[in-house]
């Protein structure tokens, strides 16, 4: 009885592994083609260009007060107007650091607060596909590559048609050989939440 019971188990591993489907899709292309991605872009983009300007700005007034530092300063200068002068440049490269980081931190804070809803709404439409086709896994072709995972294709199905039809993208077509990040981070590979 044992050994029937073992056979049958045999026989049935190799049709319940094959039954087992899986699926990738191409993130990035996906991102690139919503509307959404690229106006949050161009937005991302204006914030950027106005706080390298500032940034410029403020360079170049530090470099302004450096020069006419060298240029007035003497040794028949006052000790306490050397001092203030040099602390007026001080507190601008203080301002300057300052600005730096609080551009950085406002534009990172815009990005995801930007791109957090349109990367939920992507992975939404691949959670959408994954139970409608009962898929194992469905894997972002990209991120796998980036982490060294190999997706053979002719045994895992491509979704992206399916995701970009369910994001209303059907008229559209993935974008040519997208490999860029589209502001936005790639979800990690075998995702699935």
């Amino acid at each position: 009885m044992f050994k029937k019971i073992l056979m049958l188990l045999l026989i049935a591993a190799p049709l319940s592994l094959a039954a087992q489907k899986f699926a990738h899709f191409d993130y990035n292309s996906i991102m690139a083609s919503l509307p959404e991605t690229k106006k949050a872009q161009g937005e991302l983009e204006a914030m950027g260009k106005q706080y390298t300007d500032e940034l410029t700005a403020m360079e170049q007034e530090i470099n302004a007060k450096m020069e006419k530092f060298r240029n007035e300063i003497t040794e028949q200068t006052p000790e306490n107007i050397r001092n203030r002068r040099a602390q007026e440049i001080q507190d601008l490269q203080e301002r300057y650091q300052q600005a730096l980081t609080d551009n950085q931190r406002a534009f990172d804070e815009a990005k995801a607060r930007k791109m957090q809803p349109i990367v939920q709404k992507v992975m939404d439409a691949v959670n959408s596909v994954a139970k409608e086709g009962n898929y194992i896994y469905i894997i972002d072709k990209n991120a796998s590559q980036q982490v060294g995972i190999v997706i053979n294709e002719a045994l895992s199905e491509d979704v992206t048609r399916k995701v970009m039809d369910k994001l209303g993208l059907a008229a559209l077509t993935p974008a040519a050989g997208a490999t860029q990040p589209a502001a936005g981070s790639t979800p990690a590979a075998g995702t699935q939440r």
